[in-house]
């Protein structure tokens, strides 16, 4: 389950930079986590309760943002939509496609707790 050390990664994000800027407690955290990432969602969430708990983020929210793939088609030479690894392009059909969107996986920023310091 590789959903927990993304977790462990963006509590760290979050933790380092929440202690860099004076904040005890943060509210929200933002990340964006493609359609294409290969990350399961309800696990990223499961492994985020257990990561958070005693710090900082403990009760945060964690409000993930899913970027659409999207693809360069080599075949038609169009950008098309592309909901996962292995479908075809849309327009032509054909296979020959490279993802140019909705593969990152990134903190976006967090909301400090009530009259706790700036957001990161």
């Amino acid at each position: 389950m590789h959903e927990l050390s993304i977790a462990e990664g963006i509590i760290e994000i979050v933790e380092r930079n929440a202690a860099a800027n004076g904040i005890r407690r943060v509210s929200e955290v933002r990340i964006a986590v493609g359609e294409l990432a290969g990350v399961d969602i309800p696990s990223l969430e499961f492994a985020w309760k257990s990561v958070t708990r005693g710090g900082a983020a403990e009760g945060a929210a964690l409000v993930i943002e899913r970027p659409r793939g999207v693809a360069w088609c080599l075949d038609c030479s169009k950008t098309v939509p592309l909901p996962r690894y292995g479908s075809p392009c849309p327009l032509c059909g054909g296979f020959h496609l490279a993802a140019t969107g909705g593969t990152e996986m990134r903190v976006i920023d967090f909301v400090p707790a009530d009259g706790d310091g700036l957001s990161a």
